[in-house]
């Protein structure tokens, strides 16, 4: 048997030298065209009319499923552009805000940050990460999924092990390098040197150990530290945060509950000048100075709109210790500290007008020794309409204790203020190698103070 070439039919050619449906010879090439099967159409008696429409059928049903294929093969091309593209946008876009990168596309923060560049946003999903992360010169976005809801900061954790500082910016990163809602704990906190700028925000820095700066340290960097948790750390000098030769912008942050020998909320040294706003620095205890916060060393910060209450040193500056140094300190609330000798306000060694007290509110401290409210050691700060009340000590000078030193006092509030010691000066006790300078007639205001209002040795 053998298929006709022609007409597709198969026949025996041992019994027949031509087709028997269409005469075709065999062996002879034919053109199959639209005219020869119009011609044979009419061939009924034989069949290959009929046949030959079969044939017109089945290549019509070939037609179609090509068509088909076709489309089918349209679609699929479709879908592999659709993918491709997808694939282009997720790798121009993987760093985005819209995707978590950590540990879904990076194992660890450090290997993100390694393959970011400038401008890119990292975004860490919930858990421990276990390491130590360094921008590297990046100005990039590291960020928790949600930096404003505090359940996921707590749950987005970078631990360092106790094994130095958990988060570096050394190598000159701008306010493009920002560090934004995790939790920095268990290392040495945050280090910001090498003339970096970076933001620090609404992170929780806690449990931190370190000789200076346990919870954020500044070497000669400019940085905005704001809406940050700095709490339960503990160092040297500055539990908190610790500020060298730098002028940070440190804005509402809760600074609580940290530990160090001196300035264990905030130490700002070395000709610093940064500004300090809006802050709650409460509840942090100093072993020897400074309670709250240390100013020390030519430096000139601006402390405004805080709340510093709450906070403990053993010896000197319950809230605020000043020494060599001329802040401007303003519109603060200095309430509820305590220390042996300036309660509230401690400072030392400052002969200088340009050190500015003014518009506090000093209320509730208590001192030991001297200076429920304020005390100065060779010193000559001009303080201005502040409000003095209800502060004790339980020796000399309830409101304030002036010693070898000459301050400006104008146009303040002395009320119900207490020393414990007869005579002792309920609002001011003045030493006899000072000078209480106000203007004349006196312009503050003395109300209940107890013993007595000023007394002057």
């Amino acid at each position: 048997m053998a298929d006709c070439k022609k007409c597709g039919m198969s026949y025996n050619r041992d019994e027949y030298e031509v087709c028997p449906y269409c005469g075709e010879e065999p062996g002879k090439d034919s053109v199959i065209s639209g005219e020869s099967f119009a011609g044979e159409k009419h061939l009924n008696d034989t069949g290959r009319g009929v046949l030959n429409e079969k044939k017109i059928i089945r290549d019509g049903v070939d037609n179609s499923q090509k068509s088909a294929g076709n489309k089918l093969k349209f679609i699929i091309t479709g879908v592999v552009i659709l993918a491709i593209i997808a694939a282009v946008i997720y790798a121009i876009f993987a760093f985005s805000d819209s995707g978590i990168t950590v540990p879904d596309k990076y194992a660890t923060i450090q290997e993100a940050i390694d393959a970011a560049e400038d401008g890119d946003i990292i975004v860490v999903q919930a858990g421990v990460y276990r390491e130590s992360i360094d921008f590297r010169g990046k100005n990039i976005t590291l960020q928790s999924v949600d930096p404003d809801d505090k359940t996921v900061v707590e749950e987005t954790i970078i631990d360092g092990g106790g094994s130095g500082t958990v988060v570096s910016f050394r190598s000159g990163e701008n306010e493009g390098a920002v560090l934004s809602g995790l939790t920095i704990t268990r290392g040495s906190g945050v280090l910001i040197s090498g003339g970096s700028s970076p933001v620090i925000e609404k992170c929780i820095i806690e449990d931190n150990n370190a000789e200076f700066g346990a919870g954020i340290a500044v070497f000669d960097s400019s940085p905005t530290i704001r809406d940050n948790t700095i709490t339960g750390n503990a160092g040297f000098l500055g539990g908190g945060l610790y500020i060298e030769e730098s002028s940070p912008v440190i804005e509402n942050n809760v600074i609580s509950g940290n530990r160090a020998e001196m300035g264990s909320g905030l130490v700002i040294i070395s000709n610093s000048a940064p500004e300090v706003t809006g802050n709650l620095i409460d509840n942090n205890m100093a072993t020897r100075l400074g309670g709250g916060i240390v100013v020390a060393v030519n430096s000139t910060p601006t402390i405004r709109d805080n709340s510093i209450t709450n906070n403990r040193a053993e010896l000197n500056g319950g809230g605020l210790l000043i020494e060599e140094s001329e802040p401007l300190v303003e519109d603060n609330l200095i309430s509820a500290n305590r220390a042996a000798n300036g309660g509230g306000i401690f400072i030392v060694n400052t002969l200088s007008y340009n050190l500015v007290i003014r518009n506090n509110g000093i209320s509730d401290n208590l001192s030991y020794i001297a200076g429920g409210g304020l005390y100065l050691e060779g010193s000559s700060p001009a303080v201005e309409n502040n409000e003095f009340k209800n502060n004790i000590s339980e020796y000399l000078g309830g409101g304030a204790a002036i010693n070898n030193s000459a301050p400006i006092f104008e146009n303040n509030i002395f009320e119900n203020n207490q020393a414990e010691d007869v005579g002792g000066g309920g609002a001011v006790w003045v030493s006899e190698n000072s000078v209480y300078e106000t203007t004349e007639p006196d312009n503050n205001s003395y109300i209940r103070n107890i013993p007595d209002d000023l007394l002057q040795q």
